[in-house]
Order: structure tokens, then sequence, then C-alpha cells
């Protein structure tokens, strides 16, 4: 039987991370497994949590939306350990809705508790600081949940040099989005394409035009690669999975099958 801890952000998302826990920890211990949680106090701390848990050979699971998802996917990336996601009750979860993940507490505990380890790709974010994703890297007014996202969206488009396995191309827009998952918000672009697969080794990029108010759409074409390097005419902010960071210059990587997930 597995041993679970799961990583909760209680702050986070009016605690919805901590109210989804309740039913599927109940569920899991019903079955016999034991659940023991973890409640972080930010997310550096978070991937301590996570460190610590897998190394003493338990089940990690990271609770709540894409921040929680990736900053555990940055923790045991390429490594043997295990993890599971558990969304939390509002809010967004790309990943998740990626994967398939019921949403219903005895579903994802059966899940949990006998699914499989399948690998997915984590994206590796090097700016100032290093950072890690499982869905997606928004760079410009896409990072307008953050203070300098709103700033910016309101600017003019900005001259992105993007450069994709050594190839360079030049786009004009107000966001760029690399995406390692599908993600909500980008029409006619990683987003809502088929395409874009946790599992394939690859990211796919686009530069998206329009802004607040106006419609979204792809600037030029749909670029794909492993390594990306992306630049910019102005001061840029990004978000890696929803996690304000440094502004761009920034190199994303895909580390393939780096995490093994139980789906």
């Amino acid at each position: 039987m597995r041993r679970f801890t799961a990583l909760v952000n209680p702050a986070a998302g009016r605690a919805a991370g901590a109210a989804a826990l309740i039913p599927l920890a109940r569920a899991l211990r019903g079955a016999g497994a034991q659940v023991e949680a973890e409640y972080s106090r930010g997310f550096g701390h978070a991937a301590e949590l996570a460190e610590r848990a897998a190394g003493a050979g338990r089940t990690v699971l990271a609770v709540g939306g894409d921040g929680m998802a990736g900053t555990v996917a940055g923790a045991l990336a390429e490594s043997d350990a295990v993890c599971g996601l558990v969304p939390g009750a509002v809010g967004r979860n790309a990943v998740a809705r990626a994967l398939g993940l019921p949403r219903a507490a005895e579903e994802l505990a059966e899940l949990l508790l006998h699914g499989e380890p399948r690998p997915v790709d984590v994206l590796r974010v090097d700016g100032e600081t290093r950072s890690f994703a499982l869905g997606a890297v928004w760079i410009g007014a896409g990072a307008a949940r953050t203070a300098p996202g709103r700033a910016l969206a309101s600017r003019r488009s900005a001259l992105f040099r993007i450069t994709v396995d050594g190839t360079p191309y030049e786009l004009r827009g107000h966001t760029a989005v690399l995406a390692n998952a599908p993600c909500h918000g980008a029409p006619a672009a990683p987003g809502s394409g088929p395409g874009v697969l946790l599992d394939d080794g690859a990211l796919d990029v686009a530069v998206l035009g329009g802004g607040p108010g106006r419609p979204t759409r792809t600037r030029g074409e749909t670029l794909r690669g492993r390594r990306v390097r992306v630049e910019a005419d102005r001061p840029m902010p990004y978000a890696a999975d929803g996690i304000p960071a440094s502004g761009v210059p920034l190199t994303a990587q895909v580390l393939p099958g780096a995490l093994r997930v139980l789906r």
C-alpha cells in the first residue's frame, strides 16, 4: 500500500487545496493507505518538503494548482520519486486537465492507489534564477496575473527574439508562450491545439497578438523544439506555471520523461 505525503499551500486559492484534500485523504485512509499532510510556507518550502518526503520513499501529492505541480516537478525531476496531482477545489490546473485526472475524490483516490507511474516532461527555465514548470511559461501580457505583467499589459507590443534549437526568429506581439502542456487562454496556438503533449519531448512556442479587451491571435508560425531562448526589445516579466519570476532573457529546456506521475 502506498504511503502519501500531501503538500498544501494553505494560503493559495482561498484554501481550495486544503478543501480538496479532506475528502481525498478520507478515501485514501479508508482504503488502508497512510496519508500525512504538510503545509508549506511558500513554493521554496514546498520543494524542500517534496524532496524530504520522496527521500523517505513516500509518494508526493501536489495539492492545488499549476504552481504547486511545477514546484513538485522541479524538486523531483530526474529522480525515481513518484508524485500525484490533486487539483484544487477552485481555479485551474492545466496539467491535471491535460492528463485527464478525475476531480471526484473517490475516483482520484482509486487512481492514486492503483495507477501506474508514467513519465512526463518537465520544463527547466533559466533566467536570473532557475525555475521549473509542467504546464507553460507566459511572457509579457500573458503574465498579467503578476503586478509587473498588469503594468505591461496595456503597453505596446514587443519584438520577441526567439531561438529554437539554434534557429533564430523575430516575432512581434504582446505575449510569448512556451507550452509543455495544453494551457488555457491561447486560442489557435499552444493551449487549444491537440499537438501540445506532456510526453513528446518538445515545447510548442507561439507569440500572440491582441491584449486586454482585444482578440488574441497567433503572430507568425507556431514553433517547436527542445531548447528555447527568449529575448525582447524591452523589459518583459514572465511567470512559470503562474509563479512570477525575473524578466527575460530566459532559456527554457525540456527534460524528457523527467517526472513519474500517477495517471
